[in-house]
C-alpha cells in the first residue's frame, strides 16, 4: 500500500474534533508533511489523530512507526489512539532509544551485539570513562571524566565511532583531540567486554545495522507504511539518518515539530534537520498550526515579540481565543534570597486567592544551581515543593546498588556492577584485591568475573578477601539458579536479603534514622515498580523478563518521574519543562550573562537557542506569567551586578516594569522605556556604577548586537552588551 491508496475513512473525522489546520494536517497522505506546531497548539492531539485516521482507514497498527521523545509521552500517545480506535495493539511507539533496544535485541546478532546486551545510563557511562582512564595512565585527569563522557556523546550523535573519531583526531594533530579518541577506545572496548551499550549506542548501532545489512534495511523499509517523529527539531544526525533511512522507499512520512522549541543542540540536536526538511523533501507538504489552547492572548503577545528576534526560525504568529487574561509581570529584586523571597510572596498570594492551588505554580530557573534559595525559602515557609531534575529515583545510590545486582544476574561480564557491588554490603574485598583481580584479568584477557571465579590463582590476595570472594561467588551462583523460575520482584527481594543488603540497611538506621529509612523505602518502592511491570506484562501478555524491565529502567527520563499526586509547587530548570504546562509559571533569574548564559561571549547561534530557551519557558504558561531577575548575584562566594535580561525588554514586558519585594505587598511601578544605545567606541573613557572607570579596548558588532571590552583602572576586565550595559561616557 502507498499513500495513494489509502482510503480516508470519512466516519472517524467528527470524532476527531480539529480546526481546520489541523484537519489539513491529518488527512494529508500524499507525500511527506511538515506539521510546523507552535506552543500549545494541540500537537499531540494532530499527531494521535493522525494515526488514528490511518488505522481506522485500514493500515495496520503493527506497521505504523511513531517516534517520541520521551517514555510518557509513547504511553500518552498510546492512551489517545486506544480511545479513538478499536484494536490499535501492536504498534511501534517509542522514543529512539527504545527503538534502537528493539531494534538491536531482533537483529543485532547480524552485527556482533548479543541479545542480552546491557544498557549503561549517563552515570555508568561516566564511571566506565574513568575506569578508561585509569588503564591508559590518565588518572590525574580522572576528574574531567563528564567532560570526555560528553565527548564521546557527542562523536556518536554525529555517527563516528571509535575508528573515524581516531583517524580525525589525527588528522588534526591536536593533543587534547588525541587523548579523547585514546580515551573513547579504550571505553568502548570496555563497552563490548561488558556486553553492554549506552545510549548513544543504541541509536548509532541501530543505523549501523540498517546500513549494513541490506536484507534488514529492506524488510523495515517496506514493513513500515508509515512513520511519525514528534519533536523533529531535537533529532541528531544519527536520528536524522535512521529516518531518512526507514522512509527512504515508500516516503510515507510525517515530522511534527517547532524550530522555535530547539533547546538541545548543547547535547547534539540539530536544528537544520527540521529547517532543511523541505530541502530534503522537495515535495513535502508544509502545514502551520499557530491557534493556540493553552495561554492567553497577553502571555502569547509576549512570547511572540520575544521569539521574533531569533533570525534562523520558520515564522509563525500564535493566536487563541482567550482575549481576556492578566498581563505578564517582570519582577525586580535586589539579589537572589529577594528573588526567592518575593516569589514565595507571589507563590503564597495565588494559591490563598483560591484560583490556583500549589500543584498549578512552577518555578522555572536556567541551572540547577539557582534552585537553592527557592528551596530554602520554600522549605521554611512550609510551602510544599517538589524537585525536579535533582537525584532521579533511579540514580539514588540504593537503587543503583539493586540494579547492578540484578544487572549481573544477567549479565556476568559487566564490569560496573561487579565493582559497584562486590563489596557491598562490605566482604572484606578491599581496593588493593581489586586492583589485583582487574589486572589479572587484564593480563588474561578475560572479564572480571572470570577472574573472580579463579581468585585462588591470583597472587597476593589476602585470605579474608579470598573468603570475601568466595561468599560473593556463592550468593550470585545460587540465585542465579532460579534466573528462569522466579519473577523479578522475587528476584530482587531475594538478592536484598541474602547479599545482607537490606539488613545493612536497616542496621544503618538505628545511627542515621531518616536517611536510612528513607533508603529502605526507596528499596521497597523499587521492589513496587517491578511489580507494577510485571502486572503490566501481564497485561498485554508478554513475558515479564529481568531484561525487559532493566532495559525499561535504564531508558527512563527525568520528567518520565515527575510525580503530581501531591500538591506541591515545582522547581524545575527550564530545558526540563519542555512539553509540559502550568497554570502559573515564574521565568526566574532572567539577567545578562545567567539567562542568556555568558551572554557576552556567546556566537549568535548560541544566543538564539537561550532565546529559544526563554521561549519554552514563557510559552508554558496558562494563566499567568511572571519574569524576575536581581540587581546581584552571589556566585562562588562573591557578589555580581546585573543587568536585566534583554528577553525582559524584547517580550516587551520590560515597558511596564514591576517591582515587588518579599517584605511586603506594595507594589512600585517603574517606567522602563527601550533603552538607547549609548554612543561609546573604542578608546572611550568610561564609568561603570561598580567596576569605576576604564577605557574601552575592543568592541565587536554594532547597534543592539554592540559588545564592547573595557579595562578598568582597578585592573578588572569585562565585556557587555553595550545596548543594556549601565556604562556612561566621561
Amino acid at each position: 500500500m502507498n499513500a495513494l491508496e489509502i482510503q480516508i475513512n470519512p466516519d472517524i473525522l467528527p470524532k476527531l474534533a480539529l480546526n481546520p489546520k489541523q484537519l489539513e494536517a491529518v488527512t494529508y497522505f500524499a507525500g511527506p508533511e511538515l506539521i510546523l506546531a507552535g506552543a500549545g497548539t494541540g500537537k499531540t492531539k494532530t499527531l494521535t489523530s493522525k494515526i488514528a485516521l490511518l488505522i481506522a482507514s485500514g493500515v495496520s497498527p503493527s506497521r505504523i512507526l511513531a517516534i517520541t521523545f520521551t517514555n510518557k509521552a509513547a504511553q500518552e500517545m498510546q492512551h489517545r489512539i486506544a480511545k479513538l480506535v478499536p484494536c490499535s495493539g501492536g504498534m511501534w511507539i517509542h522514543t529512539f532509544h527504545s527503538f534502537g533496544a528493539r531494534l538491536l535485541r531482533q537483529h543485532g546478532r547480524l552485527i556482533g551485539i548479543k541479545p542480552d546486551f546491557l544498557i549503561y545510563d549517563s552515570d555508568d557511562q561516566k564511571k566506565l570513562v574513568q575506569l578508561a582512564m585509569e588503564e591508559l595512565g590518565f588518572e590525574s585527569d580522572k576528574t574531567k571524566a563528564p567532560m570526555y563522557a560528553s565527548i564521546i556523546s557527542r562523536a556518536k550523535d554525529d555517527l563516528l565511532d571509535a575508528g573515524s573519531y581516531l583517524i580525525n583526531a589525527e588528522a588534526s594533530g591536536e593533543p587534547n583531540r588525541l587523548k579523547a579518541a585514546q580515551i573513547y577506545q579504550r571505553y568502548q572496548a570496555k563497552l563490548t567486554e561488558a556486553a553492554a551499550l549506552d545510549f548513544g549506542d543504541l541509536i548509532v548501532r541501530a543505523a549501523e545495522l540498517l546500513k549494513e545489512k541490506d536484507e534488514i534495511r529492506g524488510h523495515f523499509q517496506e514493513y513500515f507504511q508509515y512513520i511519525l517523529v514528534d519533536e523533529y527539531q531535537d533529532t541528531n544526525h544519527a536520528q536524522y539518518v535512521i529516518i531518512k533511512t526507514l522512509s527512504a522507499k515508500r516516503r510515507n512520512l510525517c515530522v511534527v515539530g517547532d524550530p522555535d522549541q530547539s533547546v538541545y543542540g548543547w547535547r547534539g540536536a540539530d536544528i537544520r534537520n527540521i529547517m532543511e526538511f523541505e530541502k530534503d523533501y522537495k515535495d513535502s507538504k508544509t502545514i502551520v498550526l499557530e491557534q493556540n489552547y493553552r495561554s492567553t492572548a497577553k502571555i502569547l503577545y509576549a512570547a511572540n515579540e520575544l521569539i521574533k528576534h531569533n533570525r534562523n526560525r520558520k515564522a509563525k504568529d500564535l493566536w487563541t481565543e482567550k482575549l481576556h487574561g492578566d498581563p505578564a509581570e517582570a519582577l525586580e529584586y535586589q539579589n537572589e534570597l529577594d528573588e526567592a523571597g518575593g516569589v514565595l510572596v507571589k507563590v503564597k498570594k495565588l494559591a490563598a486567592d483560591g484560583r490556583f492551588t500549589y500543584n498549578d505554580i512552577a518555578v522555572f530557573y536556567r541551572t540547577n544551581a539557582q534552585s537553592r534559595s527557592f528551596e530554602d525559602a520554600f522549605r521554611r515557609a512550609r510551602v510544599p515543593y517538589r524537585l525536579i531534575g535533582s537525584v532521579r529515583f533511579y540514580e539514588r545510590k540504593e537503587i543503583k546498588d539493586a540494579l547492578a545486582y540484578m544487572k549481573m544476574l544477567v549479565n556476568p561480564a559487566d564490569t560496573l556492577s561487579i565493582l559497584r557491588v562486590v563489596n557491598t554490603p562490605a566482604r572484606g574485598i578491599g581496593k588493593t584485591a581489586l586492583e589485583r583481580v582487574m589486572a589479572y584479568s587484564r593480563q588474561q584477557g578475560t572479564t572480571i568475573y572470570s577472574a573472580l571465579l579463579t581468585a585462588d590463582q591470583i597472587p597476593d590476595i589476602t585470605n579474608t578477601a579470598r573468603r570475601g570472594i568466595k561468599d560473593f561467588l556463592d550468593l550470585i551462583e545460587g540465585i542465579k539458579s532460579d534466573l528462569f523460575t522466579a519473577t523479578p520482584s522475587q528476584m530482587l527481594e531475594k538478592l536484598l536479603v541474602k547479599s545482607g543488603y537490606w539488613q545493612m540497611t536497616e542496621n544503618e538506621a538505628e545511627k542515621d534514622k531518616d536517611g536510612s529509612l528513607a533508603r529502605l523505602g526507596n528499596l521497597q518502592e523499587l521492589v513496587n515498580a517491578i511489580k507494577e511491570f510485571e502486572e503490566r506484562c501481564a497485561k498485554e501478555e508478554i513475558p515479564p523478563t529481568l531484561h525487559k524491565y532493566l532495559e525499561e529502567a535504564m531508558l527512563a527520563s527525568q520528567v518520565d518521574d515527575m510525580n503530581t499526586d501531591t500538591y506541591a509547587v515545582t522547581l524545575m530548570t527550564v530545558h526540563l519543562a519542555k512539553g509540559l504546562e502550568f497554570p502559573a509559571v515564574f521565568v526566574t533569574g532572567l539577567e545578562e550573562n545567567l539567562f542568556p548564559i555568558n551572554a557576552a561571549n556567546t556566537s549568535e547561534e548560541d544566543l538564539e537557542e537561550e532565546r529559544r530557551l526563554a521561549y519554552v519557558g514563557m510559552t508554558r504558561a496558562k494563566e499567568k506569567l511572571f519574569l524576575t531577575w536581581a540587581n546581584t548575584r552571589r556566585i562562588f562566594g562573591t557578589t555580581y551586578p546585573n543587568v536585566a535580561s534583554r528577553f525582559i525588554f524584547e517580550s516587551r514586558i520590560g515597558a511596564d516594569m514591576t517591582r515587588r519585594h518579599h517584605e511586603g505587598d506594595a507594589r512600585e511601578h517603574v517606567e522602563a522605556p527601550p533603552p538607547v544605545i549609548p554612543r561609546i567606541g573604542k578608546g572611550r573613557r568610561v564609568a561603570h556604577p561598580v567596576y569605576g572607570p576604564g577605557r574601552v579596548v575592543d568592541q565587536i558588532g554594532a547597534g543592539e548586537f554592540a559588545k564592547v571590552t573595557v579595562v578598568f583602572d582597578s585592573g578588572a576586565r569585562q565585556t557587555f552588551m553595550l545596548k543594556y550595559a549601565p556604562l556612561q561616557a566621561i
